[in-house]
């Protein structure tokens, strides 16, 4: 911890230092700062695997994640992060600890234990089951799993185990640690005693010698002895070649058709299996010391284990050079002259890059002056060399093979950088802006600097272009000057970084700067975007359709199109500075330790494969892919996510989405939600490899937040239901109502129709009566006059009591009661305490009209056979009381079904807002209807 902290404080400090406006003190200090950081990150030890000193085996699942077993347990890696499953821990707890061996079995593994047998480990849940083999240890060495059999080495004795049956027997003897090996169709086991062969469940001897260790490559078994490397395939024929040294390391290649060598001095070899054929690699040698476990990955990373801990190699077609000068800076710059790279350092002059090259003349450093030996570029125009120092610009002939500076005013100044264009040289100062130097003829021809609109004088790079614009990197953004029209436009800077080089590709200009990313903009200086911000940019140069530029760790390839950015894989432990030189289909760069050479040719691209390596829900951790579901938005859910290639290089990035949403970037490994509301969500995860490609895999997650009590599947069916039954009673009723609407209506319209017949048949009549008049036909006159006479006469003796036919209520209500007694054999009982001066006619008219529809209605459409009607004044209102001895009033109040008769006292009810109230019976006896009308509204 101390140390990072170190390292954060030497960075904040270097880096305001560099912002001095001195290139002294900017190489001077950018060269301890790459190195002091470099030499820092490689001190800690990030990965949590590194120190494990008792590895016995290492292996890869389907899914890609590294396991290692030996006395901790079986480990999980993820490039990041380390899950240990052992007795001890109780969030990874399997049943044992002291791991001998790890073997494939399908898609899970064979686990062979120190002190409680085997076991099969699922990789993607981390259960196990016992491997029912009765042996009398319980310490297995060794279990594989073999044509229907396991095979457990324990003892000094190997088990054979029948699958289906669960029969167990020893069936060989041997005289030291045994360990297996299988190809499809033989199994193998070497001893100190020799390599044997399974036949007919027995091992037979196929080398008596001390076998070191075995390896299967598809068809063929490789084993080593003390002084032989052997080959042997499936019909037991044996090839060999001898070594020098130990060899206890050995693995197979990922792609099975070859396998690696590691012997005890560190030296790495890979072979062919069918006829050890060696094969030309770029792994290297590792450290001295006898390898425990050796295993090759999907990444391309060889994993080696020894008492020394865990080593990872990657391999690399990457040369380097050590050169070092003694000099304040190794910021050197390299150039081609006469075909051959030569350097020019930072206060050495100019060195040849081969020790055994010609192509400088001998002691050409003594012409130049003391500060031009700080070279600061190095051009080759028209095979001459142009060279910018602390003293102005230099030019060394190819022709005449000397060295002098160029004859123009005031060429002393302190350069940085030039760049050439149809015969001008374009000079970028320290101090004094832009110089352009026309070569022919040998003179200055323009001059601008920040008096003239520059935006700083400190010109770090330039980029020339035919229509006359010059763009300009400088410490405080980017100038672009026009040397036809004279015109300046400055670009802002973007932070507080300067910008270290310019390049150009797909009509875009990308603009690298020490630690604001890069920037790239359109011809017109329209910021187009920023990317790979954080990084410490040194030159860029244009390789192919590439855009290569060099950073304070590691080599940077960008697709102008695109615009992804890729590390260059095994760049990360060099600095680099100046610009590269390709000489034949090779590119040389220089960084502060020496020179590498990397061929042109493309690496493959490695689709790391993305997971969710860890869910942590409210505190449970779980490696099971499983749809998450949590019971409510305060719940906390953790994803560790994982992109499974293990070669150094960038730190990887994480993106996420919601429900196919807008894509959001993490700044970690891990993504945490909470505050989730109610319903479901599809998580979708994507990553990008070690060298900063996104991997077309994705890796997926379904979490499910719990509805409340009230809003769950089984509350919103009953819901439904009930909205539905709501929904048809609603229904329901307003069609009764509907009904008893359009019942009311053809009541209506009858009654209107039948009085207009009788009408229209008087009209007729009298008529008919005039005309016979007027043709003086009296008897015919008088007989037509007698016979509407009797109609009406007929009409108006009908001797239903449905209105008061000008009588008053004490004289119609006891008439209707005899008539309802009579007709209907009920009775009526009568009350009233209201004087005759409370109430006018209408009233009178309209208080029997409603007495007779309640009556009426309740003995066609009830079952009482006694009423009774009371008429009493209180409270300044009118109160009728109707009542039965049953049930007759009290659906009286019914919105949906209703009558004529109710229809026509509502009606009533409504013109003297009179109000209307029906009582339910006591007992199921008696009911109600009581009509209250105001006499205030009334008079």
């Amino acid at each position: 911890m101390c140390l990072l902290h170190a390292v954060t404080g030497i960075t904040k400090i270097l880096k305001r230092n560099a912002l001095v406006n001195k290139p002294t003190t900017k190489r001077n200090l950018l060269i301890p700062l790459c190195c002091l950081l470099s030499g820092l990150v490689h001190a800690v030890p990030t990965p949590s695997i590194q120190y494990l000193a008792k590895i016995n085996d290492i292996t890869q699942d389907d899914d890609g994640y590294i396991w290692l077993v030996g006395h901790q347990g079986i480990t999980r890696y993820d490039s990041i992060n380390s899950i240990t499953f052992s007795t001890n821990d109780a969030n990874w707890q399997v049943p044992f600890t002291w791991t001998h061996e790890l073997e494939h079995y399908g898609n899970k593994f064979i686990a062979s234990s120190e002190t409680n047998g085997s076991w099969i480990f699922d990789p993607k849940t981390g259960r196990v089951e016992p491997v029912k083999i009765k042996t009398e240890s319980k310490s297995h060495y060794h279990t594989i799993a073999f044509k229907g059999h396991f095979y457990t080495y324990s003892k000094l004795q190997v088990f054979q185990h029948k699958i289906n049956t669960g029969e167990t027997k020893a069936i060989f003897d041997t005289k030291g640690t045994s360990f297996f090996a299988k190809t499809a169709q033989n199994l193998y086991m070497r001893t100190t005693g020799g390599l044997f062969v399974l036949k007919e469940n027995n091992f037979e001897s196929v080398l008596q010698e001390r076998i070191r260790s075995i390896v299967a490559v598809n068809n063929y078994l490789i084993a080593t002895t003390e002084n032989a490397l052997y080959s042997i395939d499936e019909n037991n024929e044996i090839k060999s070649i001898p070594i020098t040294s130990a060899i206890h390391g050995l693995t197979k290649t990922h792609n099975s058709t070859s396998f690696f060598t590691i012997s005890d001095q560190g030296e790495i070899k890979k072979y062919r299996a069918n006829d050890l054929a060696e094969i030309e690699h770029g792994f290297g040698n590792t450290r001295k010391g006898r390898i425990k476990a050796a295993f090759h990955d999907s990444s391309n990373v060889l994993w080696l284990a020894s008492n020394l801990g865990v080593e990872t190699l990657v391999e690399s077609s990457i040369k380097n050079y050590p050169i070092v000068f003694s000099v304040a800076s190794n910021a050197n710059d390299l150039a081609i002259f006469k075909g051959e790279l030569i350097i020019g350092s930072y206060g050495k002059g100019l060195q040849n890059f081969r020790k055994d090259s010609t192509v400088l003349p001998e002691n050409i450093n003594k012409l130049f002056s003391d500060k031009g030996l700080r070279i600061m570029d190095v051009l080759n125009i028209n095979e001459d060399l142009y060279i910018a120092t602390f003293d102005g610009v230099w030019r060394l002939s190819a022709k005449q093979n000397t060295l002098e500076r160029i004859n123009f005013p005031n060429n002393n100044k302190l350069l940085l950088k030039m760049s050439y264009l149809n015969g001008i040289l374009y000079i970028g100062t320290n101090y004094d802006g832009l110089y352009t130097y026309d070569i022919a003829n040998n003179r200055i021809v323009d001059h601008v600097s920040k008096e003239d609109g520059l935006i700083a004088n400190e010109i770090i790079d330039i980029y020339a272009f035919e229509d006359g614009d010059i763009w300009l990197a400088t410490t405080h953004g980017i100038s672009i000057y026009n040397r036809n029209n004279k015109t300046i436009k400055n670009l802002p800077s973007q932070g507080p970084g300067k910008y270290i080089s310019l390049a150009f590709s797909d009509n875009k200009v990308f603009a690298a700067t020490l630690g604001d990313g890069i920037l790239i903009y359109d011809r017109e200086g329209t910021l187009l975007s920023i990317i790979a911000k954080g990084i410490e940019f040194s030159y860029s140069s244009k390789v192919q359709d590439e855009i290569w530029v060099g950073a304070a760790m590691g080599l940077y390839i960008i697709d102008p199109k695109s615009h992804q950015f890729n590390l260059l894989p095994n760049t990360e432990r060099y600095s680099f500075s100046g610009e590269l030189q390709i000489v034949d289909e090779r590119v040389f760069y220089n960084h502060y330790g020496g020179v590498i050479e990397i061929p042109l040719t493309k690496s493959d691209f490695f689709n790391a494969n993305v997971f969710i390596g860890k869910s942590t829900i409210s505190g449970q951790q779980s490696i099971v892919q499983q749809p998450v579901n949590i019971n409510s938005a305060s719940e906390v859910v953790t994803f560790d996510l994982v992109s499974l290639d293990y070669r150094p290089g960038q730190a990887k990035q994480f993106r996420y989405r919601v429900n196919n949403g807008s894509w959001n970037q993490l700044s970690s490994s891990q993504l945490t939600l909470t505050g989730l509301a109610s319903g479901e969500y599809n998580i979708e995860v994507m990553a990008t490899n070690s060298l900063g490609q996104w991997s077309n895999n994705r890796a997926f997650a379904n979490i499910s937040v719990a509805y409340p009590w009230y809003w769950t599947s089984k509350i919103r069916i009953i819901y439904a239901v009930v909205l539905i039954c709501v929904i048809s009673l609603v229904a329901w009723l307003l069609y009764l109502r509907a009904q008893s609407i359009r019942n009311i209506h053809i009541l209506l319209a009858n009654e209107l129709k039948t009085k207009g017949k009788r009408d229209l048949s008087a009209n007729r009549n009298i008529n008919l009566t005039l005309k016979l008049l007027d043709e003086n036909k009296i008897e015919d006159a008088k007989s037509v006059l007698t016979q509407n006479l009797e109609v009406i006469e007929q009409d108006s003796k009908h001797d239903l009591p449905d209105s008061l036919f000008g009588k008053s209520l004490e004289v119609a209500i006891p008439y209707f009661a005899e008539y309802l007694h009579q007709k209907h054999h009920v009775n009526l009982a009568y009350e009233s305490e209201l004087p005759d001066h409370k109430t006018d006619y209408e009233l009178q008219s309209n208080i029997y009209k409603i007495i007779y529809e309640a009556i009426t209605c309740a003995i066609s459409n009830g079952d009482g056979r006694n009423f009774h009607v009371t008429l009493q004044e209180f409270k300044s209102k009118i109160w009728l009381t109707i009542s039965d001895d049953e049930t007759s009033f009290s659906h009286f109040n019914n919105k949906i079904t209703f009558n004529m008769s109710m229809y026509y006292i509502r009606q009533i009810a409504n013109k003297y807002k009179a109000s209307v109230n029906t009582f339910e019976p006591n007992d199921d006896k008696g009911s109600q209807i009581v009509i209250s009308f105001p006499l205030m509204d009334i008079s």
